[in-house]
């Protein structure tokens, strides 16, 4: 067994290398790794992509999609990115602001009314400034995709009330802003990876988690937590990032192929993830011994969530680009 996995790594390794230097007939084949099963919005992004790509370039960009984090995900994607062992990484802004710090103001608590209004902020000036932060930092971000809105799953009651969530002890990822939030609300925040949640959900290591409603589905978070609380307290991006050197050796007409197809791959998959909103709210409301609770005057979180921005000075210039599209 121990060699089987050894003789797996080997190939897999070796077909990532052969990716990131491309074919000796001129033509490149790009890797492309994302966090989603094959049945999530990220995947149905990324095969639009790669069918996009190819098209627009005549053949001459051709992509393989890793999904449900084959070969890596969090900041060990991005890192991978970095070194050229991975061309194009989809990963979350939680991890993305542990290499551009800036991103960090999209998670901020509250942020967004609904997801257009989303849309259209990060596709106007704030977009554009945050992109133009990356590149100094050495990244190209070929397109901003969905994440969505962040629901709370609970094994200890409904969260209705910023008073439900005290001494709450909740999964968040490792995130300045996601540990502020939930600090500030009165919770006990306890950052830890995705793939650790359910355990640690059925065996009490932690009371509730909170992620986006298609990924606690995915995920099967509503098997062990019988109260879904729809907070959306946070809003999320997730960016398709390449190392902008890599992106750089590309001919101008061939970077203009990645960034329109990571345009209309993103513009797909937005409407994918979008339109799965209502069918998430109906699958949780038909799981068996699971309480929806929705919360539709969020007045009271927004009102607790006030400190959080003011820890967070190092935004302001960003949250006036943002507040001044709104």
């Amino acid at each position: 067994m121990l060699k089987k996995m050894m003789m797996v790594s080997i190939m897999l390794f070796a077909a990532l290398f052969a990716f990131a230097e491309g074919q000796s007939d001129g033509k490149a084949n790009l890797s492309l790794n994302h966090v989603g099963a094959t049945d999530h919005p990220y995947h149905a992004g990324a095969t639009r992509f790669a069918e996009l790509l190819e098209e627009y370039s005549d053949g001459m960009i051709t992509v393989d999609v890793f999904p449900a984090s084959q070969i890596a995900s969090g900041s060990k994607a991005i890192e991978y990115v970095q070194a050229g062992t991975l061309d194009i990484a989809l990963e979350s802004t939680m991890a993305f602001s542990n290499f551009v710090p800036e991103v960090g103001v999209l998670d901020l608590p509250f942020m967004f009314a609904d997801k257009n209004e989303a849309f259209r902020i990060i596709d106007g000036p704030a977009g554009a400034k945050l992109n133009e932060i990356a590149e100094k930092k050495g990244f190209k971000i070929i397109g901003w995709w969905d994440n969505g809105f962040r629901s709370i799953t609970s094994t200890r009651g409904p969260v209705a009330t910023p008073a439900d969530l005290a001494g709450l002890k909740i999964r968040t990822p490792e995130s300045k802003v996601f540990l502020t939030t939930f600090q500030t609300l009165g919770a006990i925040p306890t950052p830890m990876a995705v793939s650790e949640v359910f355990s640690a959900l059925q065996l009490g290591t932690v009371d509730a988690a909170e992620n986006s409603d298609s990924n606690n589905i995915k995920n099967k978070f509503t098997e062990v937590c019988p109260y879904y609380s729809v907070t959306k307290h946070i809003y999320t991006f997730e960016p398709l990032i390449m190392d902008l050197d890599k992106f750089n050796s590309f001919s101008p007409e061939l970077q203009d192929a990645i960034l329109r197809a990571g345009k209309a791959a993103g513009d797909h998959q937005r409407l994918v993830s979008k339109n799965l909103d209502e069918t998430n709210m109906t699958t949780v409301r038909n799981a068996e011994g699971v309480t929806l609770n929705i919360v539709e005057d969020l007045s009271a979180f927004q009102e607790a969530c006030a400190p959080v921005y003011a820890a967070f000075p190092q935004y302001k210039d960003l949250l006036d680009v943002i507040n001044a599209n709104r």
